[in-house]
């Protein structure tokens, strides 16, 4: 059976065969996906950077109570999460198998979700500290600040450092901050981490269904 376009050169030897373009070597899969999620995240910060509403110090209270309330109620949903995933991983290891699963979890959650409950907790801590210290905490808040300025505040100390206009004063405030810093390096360690060991598990699962495909072929030959 003849292969390729009737009447063409590339059907004769003295024209040069063009290898086939691998489009997942030169663009992963993951590529596209991870910049929707970018942009997710980014509308993400738009929206929750919007919110209007002015803090007072009754309502700074309230509001880092419920925060603390969710936080509490979702720890123990990646908590229970986590440990499903890990009973199903088939390490005998068991450090191995909840960082495994840590970090299943974490690519499922998605980076939209991940860095926005990320950047939220952080805005309830710096709202917790304005909340105890309301005129030595901050410098460059107004009397009755917004949540958007606190939100403001945890994204830039995550993804840059901390804003040159609303400024950490107090003790508190500053090693907030600085933790901030460090816990933000490790989470996007820990999520692209998350990514790197899917691509080793995918090239070990590779291999092994080609070693042992292998061995048929050479008995089917025999």
């Amino acid at each position: 059976m003849q292969r390729g376009i009737p009447g063409s050169r590339a059907n004769f030897g003295g024209v040069r065969r063009i290898d086939t373009l691998d489009l997942e070597a030169v663009r992963p899969n993951w590529l596209t996906a991870g910049a929707i999620r970018l942009g997710m995240l980014s509308l993400f910060i738009v929206v929750t950077a919007m919110v209007r509403p002015h803090l007072t110090h009754a309502s700074a209270g309230w509001l880092v109570l419920a925060g603390v309330v969710f936080a509490v109620v979702a720890t123990g949903v990646f908590a229970s999460a986590t440990r499903r995933v890990a009973l199903r991983l088939p390490f005998l290891d068991a450090p191995r198998r909840m960082t495994d699963a840590v970090l299943l979890v974490l690519r499922r959650v998605g980076l939209p979700l991940v860095g926005l409950a990320f950047f939220l907790v952080w805005t309830f801590v710096y709202i917790g500290i304005w909340w105890v210290h309301p005129h030595d905490a901050f410098r460059g808040l107004a009397e009755h600040p917004r949540f958007a300025d606190f939100f403001y505040t945890a994204v830039s100390t995550a993804f840059i450092s901390p804003p040159g206009d609303i400024v950490a004063h107090s003790r508190g405030a500053r090693a907030a901050t600085m933790i901030e810093m460090l816990t933000a390096f490790a989470l996007v360690t820990a999520y692209a981490g998350s990514f790197l060991e899917l691509g080793r598990e995918r090239r070990r699962a590779t291999e092994a269904a080609g070693s042992d495909a292998a061995p048929e072929d050479r008995s089917t030959a025999d």
